[in-house]
């Protein structure tokens, strides 16, 4: 049974800037979750979704919604300290959050590309890499389910955008991990 780990390196490709293997990432994720059986169908379910509007819209266009999406409005903003904390808070989570990286060995500045350390590919990323399960257990109870469910909270006024399959997938399989599939 899988422990979640390749598929949070998965998920992140779906939410990074897509390019051209956007596609290709998502065939690779849905074929990955079907080696976790404590992640229910209807994730997959979702993630079909996404890949069937990616077959439906030009890469120009995905690029658009992607940007328009998380990069224009904050309440759908994937910096995921914004939708717990404000201010003074989130600067100390970024910081908490960095250090952590730093005690694990992760190569933040080369996986993040220049986002924040709260940049939620950047967090799948870590997710994947560590193997402290204690850690990343406390990471996904007190931080990562809370500022999940607002995304996902925001996403249901708009359930119209391609990315709401994916932000629903990853709330959801976060959403079990902390529910208990250890």
């Amino acid at each position: 049974m899988g422990n979640g780990k390749n598929i949070y390196g998965l998920l992140a490709g779906l939410l990074e800037h897509p390019e051209e293997d956007i596609k290709v990432k998502a065939e690779r994720c849905i074929a990955a979750l079907a080696e976790y059986p404590q992640y229910t169908p209807d994730i997959a379910e979702e993630l079909k979704k996404f890949q069937k509007d990616l077959e439906h819209t030009p890469l120009d266009d995905v690029k658009g919604v992607y940007s328009y999406t998380f990069e224009l409005s904050s309440d759908f903003t994937l910096d995921m300290g914004y939708h717990v904390y404000d201010g003074f808070r989130r600067s100390n989570s970024l910081a908490a959050i960095k250090g952590m990286y730093m005690d694990k060995g992760f190569p933040l500045e080369e996986v993040s590309r220049g986002e924040l350390p709260d940049h939620l590919p950047v967090i799948l990323h870590f997710m994947s890499f560590t193997d402290d399960e204690e850690l990343l257990k406390n990471f996904r109870e007190t931080f990562l389910i809370k500022a999940l469910e607002k995304l996902q909270k925001s996403f249901e006024r708009n359930k119209k955008n391609l990315y709401w399959h994916v932000v629903n997938a990853v709330y959801r399989i976060i959403d079990k991990d902390v529910k208990g599939g250890e």
